[in-house]
């Protein structure tokens, strides 16, 4: 099956949950009132230097964080670890995190946020 962008550009998204500065995101698969097991979201995203994704719970679903380039740090339940490419972050159901660009160019990375 051959997926298309449902946003066929980049929406900007200033201080994402919270957090500091511009994401740039573009949805690729969205089913938001999804109550049944599996994928609800994939976005991909960029995220400027010195921007952030503020910390968030899911409570009811879970997020994979793919990085595909860039560099920052992803916290989930307060415990920090500074991430890059190939980097692969989960957050599952009762878990929090959050996400800083700390480096000098856009961070990119995917989102894909499941019901388990």
């Amino acid at each position: 099956m051959l997926l298309k962008p449902l946003t066929p550009s980049p929406a900007k998204v200033t201080d994402c949950h919270a957090g500091k500065g511009v994401l740039w995101c573009q949805e690729l698969l969205g089913d938001y009132a999804k109550t049944a097991g599996g994928i609800k979201f994939i976005h991909d995203n960029r995220l400027e230097p010195g921007a952030s994704i503020g910390e968030h719970r899911h409570d009811q679903d879970e997020e994979l964080y793919v990085i595909l380039s860039g560099r920052g740090t992803m916290r989930i339940d307060g415990t920090e670890q500074p991430v890059g490419p190939g980097d692969m972050c989960l957050t599952r159901v009762g878990h929090s995190h959050d996400l800083v660009n700390r480096g000098g160019e856009p961070m990119h990375f995917l989102v894909i946020c499941a019901n388990p």
